[in-house]
């Protein structure tokens, strides 16, 4: 029985995340374009851990302080680990019918205290194949839990530090008597094995107040004409993705809508139609800085310093050239993010808009637990999402205690 809950609970967690994928200061609503002048932060794996707000929960150096509900848990060599003498690796057995691995963390007479704070790992999948992380804060009992769900794109088999957004709440927790920590990995389907290695679990300072941010990809044409009045009436910014080879285009904004939208207060950002793993490091880098270069060219300087990768899907070196061009990165990551000090820029997770419960749900949870949401939508209308379901989804963000921000007013208040 045991075997099928943890199952079930993992299924439900990615469940939860994939409804909606189908679908913290006072100055993060200034309308300010301003930003650090130099955008970028690096590696776009380990550059939030040694900051000196975060604070180590466990470097996987004593493996003595885990149980092994689920598969098999064991560790790297030095030269495998992602920082000091070893990492682990959690892996489903192989006489398994449940490819999942779990592992328990109890925090015994000490329980440990996130109440103003939220928590980020290090991952690496092994053979990345659809694969999501979930993390389980018992405070202090399950029945009184938060969920967070990850998930790790296709081509990505490097090294990543993400923040663990929370997606789903059982009970209500108590955030300074965290008795335990889980984490659990499995794979979308019933198919062949693999492994996650995890190193430096961190907490990070948490917002004040939850955020919610809108994303249009594609620059779609609907962004204008449907989106667009509507987040007027409310007082919303928000922001559009913009292919430059497609401005222009029967279906596809053009140059005098995006400068219209970026004069009332939106965000004109970067993004590709290539799927940048299929490309050289060297071409990668060419395709980001064409992006760049013709969204500064149309005067919109401060939104050419977002990005949203094609596809939702990197490799290593993608990633690291995002972190270095760009202040922030977003792909499809199925859960919120760190609204104050997101762990890792360029690797900011998103939610796609599709479904109204799977939304609204993440939206409850930024709010609740001040946390960011970034939600994505492509077209507006037509066989997609419609007008009045997005209009539903704003009309909810504007009855939430949440502020509705752009990457720039983000990148100005946060800390990246």
């Amino acid at each position: 029985m045991a075997n099928n809950s943890n199952r079930r609970n993992f299924l439900r967690g990615v469940t939860l995340a994939g409804i909606a994928s189908l679908a913290g200061c006072s100055s993060i609503l200034e309308d300010s374009d301003s930003e650090p002048t130099t955008p970028g932060t690096g590696t776009g794996t380990d550059d939030g851990g040694n900051r000196p707000e975060s604070t180590s929960i466990d470097t996987f150096e004593d493996v003595s302080n885990w149980s092994v509900q689920e598969g098999k848990l064991r560790t790297t060599t030095e030269q495998e680990a992602f920082e000091g003498s070893q990492s682990i690796v959690l892996e489903p057995k192989e006489d398994s019918n449940q490819p999942i691995a779990k592992i328990s963390r109890s925090f015994g007479s000490e329980p440990l205290d996130l109440s103003n704070r939220d928590l980020s790992l290090v991952a690496k999948v092994a053979e990345p194949d659809d694969v999501r992380i979930r993390a389980e804060v018992v405070a202090p009992a399950h029945s009184s839990m938060l969920t967070a769900v990850r998930y790790i794109p296709l081509e990505l088999d490097d090294w990543v530090r993400f923040d663990l957004g929370y997606t789903e709440q059982n009970g209500d927790p108590v955030m300074n008597t965290v008795s335990a920590i889980n984490l659990q990995i499995g794979p979308m389907t019933e198919e062949e094995s693999f492994s996650v290695s995890f190193d430096d679990l961190r907490s990070y300072p948490k917002a004040k107040r939850g955020a919610v941010m809108i994303q249009f990809d594609d620059g779609h044409r609907s962004a204008y004409e449907e989106a667009f009045g509507i987040l007027q009436e409310f007082d919303m910014p928000a922001s559009v993705a913009v292919i430059p080879d497609a401005v222009g285009a029967s279906d596809r904004v053009t140059e005098a809508m995006m400068t219209e939208m970026a004069n009332a207060g939106w965000n004109m950002i970067g993004h590709a139609s290539e799927l940048l793993p299929e490309h050289s490091p060297e071409e990668q880098k060419r395709i980001l800085e064409q992006t760049q270069q013709y969204l500064r060219s149309k005067g919109h300087d401060a939104g050419a310093n977002h990005f949203v990768a094609p596809y939702s899907r990197v490799d290593a070196s993608a990633l690291k050239h995002i972190a270095e061009l760009f202040t922030t990165g977003y792909l499809f990551g199925a859960s919120p993010n760190n609204a104050a000090q997101p762990s890792n820029p360029a690797f900011l997770s998103r939610v796609q808009g599709g479904s109204i419960e799977g939304t609204k749900q993440i939206v409850d949870m930024a709010e609740a637990q001040h946390q960011l949401a970034v939600i994505s939508y492509h077209e507006i209308g037509g066989d997609a999402v419609s007008v009045s379901d997005l209009r539903e989804i704003i009309e909810y963000i504007d009855s939430k205690e949440v502020d509705v921000i752009k990457p720039t007013q983000f990148a100005s208040s946060a800390t990246l």
